[in-house]
């Protein structure tokens, strides 16, 4: 029988193979969208394509050597396309009569764990121009991934960090719907 021995490049390359595997990647925007949000302003409704997205702040860049996190840039997209699916954006926001404003607080996040949930908190100010907010709350929301879900932590994080910020969008929907109905 042969024996398989591994020289230095042949073992760099499967540390390295396995260091990549291993490595953390961002939040997908996609997967933090709500596509069907189960409240949808109907035609008529308070607040039914009344707004323009305004200034999304917080969330941070992945570190792929550390731990996975949600971007700015990639929050901003799943809002706009969760309040875009709920009716709440106006289709030219020229002709928006008023703002939504969001501002990620905070990203809690384990440091290990087989389940793991994160807490996302994330301040919304809404407001018709000229007028004093109709919603200015801090919406926390809890998202888990279970092991069987993702064996590599990394990836479980990952799903977690997507669930969460798509639990506060689901979340901050339907608190906006009903401080609008007010």
């Amino acid at each position: 029988m042969k024996q398989f021995k591994l020289n230095g490049p042949v073992l760099a390359l499967v540390l390295a193979a396995a260091c990549l595997a291993a490595c953390a990647s961002p939040g997908r925007p996609e997967m933090m969208t709500i596509t069907q949000p189960a409240n949808v302003a109907a035609q008529g409704a308070p607040g039914y394509k009344a707004f323009k997205l305004g200034p999304v702040n917080g969330g941070g860049k992945t570190n792929a050597m550390w731990m996975s996190n949600v971007s700015g840039e990639d929050f901003q997209t799943a809002l706009e396309g969760s309040l875009r699916a709920a009716n709440y954006l106006a289709d030219d926001p020229a002709q928006a009569k008023g703002e939504i404003k969001a501002n990620m607080v905070s990203l809690d996040r384990p440091m290990a764990g087989l389940d793991l949930s994160v807490t996302t908190s994330v301040k919304y100010t809404v407001a018709y121009d000229g007028a004093p907010p109709v919603f200015d709350e801090l919406v926390a929301a809890v998202g888990k991934a279970k092991f069987s879900e993702a064996f590599v932590a990394v990836e479980r994080l990952r799903l977690a960090n997507e669930a969460s910020v798509r639990e506060n969008i689901t979340a901050f929907i339907d608190r906006l719907q009903s401080a609008l109905a007010k």
